[in-house]
């Protein structure tokens, strides 16, 4: 499919490719000469039978990646600390070598990445002056964050859904001390 897209021009920067599971070497230079990014999406696609994500070919063809959670119909859930667990996991798996993907890459890809992929790196993705303050901060002192041995290790390896104590979006504060401060949980 990539190789029929690719012959009609409709690759490009401003084209995400979702569910390329399939993508075989040539046409990973196919989406890298275009500049086109990619979305993994590992819950679904695991889930639904597409296969493994290529994440680590993504990566090392020079491919912009950024994770995806598709549906929580198909992933049970939208934790992005769970999926970028599971394409370490994936990814370090398939290619027998524990450290093929770092847990700093993954944070990479759930953050910056993950901004440049939907075109939005100069907006968000990092903690710059300029840029949102979207911001998450973690809770370290519940039992399963006692995997500690770097702080990005921790974060992949570790972190759940209820571990996030804070969440700013755009400078408004939606979550502290692990309560939701601008929606109604009646």
């Amino acid at each position: 499919q990539v190789a029929a897209h690719a012959a009609q021009n409709f690759l490009g920067k401003d084209v995400l490719l979702i569910h390329v599971l399939s993508a075989s070497a040539a046409e990973m230079k196919m989406i890298a000469a275009a500049g086109s990014p990619v979305s993994v999406s590992p819950g679904s696609d695991l889930r639904i039978g597409f296969g493994f994500t290529k994440t680590a070919e993504f990566l090392d063809a020079g491919i912009t990646v950024g994770v995806s959670v598709d549906t929580t119909a198909l992933s049970g859930n939208a934790s992005l600390f769970g999926q970028l667990k599971k394409i370490r996991e994936i990814e370090n798996a398939k290619n027998h070598d524990e450290f093929k993907i770092s847990a700093r890459q993954m944070l990479e890809l759930g953050t910056i990445e993950g901004a440049r992929s939907l075109g939005l790196g100069d907006q968000i993705g990092s903690l710059k002056p300029g840029k949102r303050a979207d911001i998450i901060m973690v809770s370290t002192q519940h039992l399963n964050m006692g995997v500690f041995t770097n702080p990005s290790h921790m974060l992949v390896e570790a972190t759940l859904p209820e571990n996030v104590d804070t969440v700013v979006v755009d400078g408004r504060i939606l979550k502290r001390a692990g309560k939701l401060t601008s929606l109604s949980t009646k």
